[in-house]
């Protein structure tokens, strides 16, 4: 039997789950679930994401 790297078991255990969790939904069900799924991510460890064009807005104040 070959010896796999660890990550690599846990990341085909996780595609195997995710698998699992989204067969059989539609592509609007899995949209909203992946949105929901983030969603809670975020809010669980306090990641406030910033929308990309305010980062332009600012890097093109600073250039001038």
């Amino acid at each position: 039997m070959r010896n796999y790297d660890n990550s690599l078991i846990e990341v085909w255990k996780w595609k195997e789950m995710v698998y699992e969790d989204t067969k059989g939904m539609s592509a609007k069900e899995y949209v909203e679930k992946v949105r929901s799924d983030a969603n809670k991510i975020l809010s669980e460890n306090a990641i406030e994401l910033t929308p990309i064009s305010s980062l332009k807005k600012e890097h093109q104040k600073t250039k001038e």
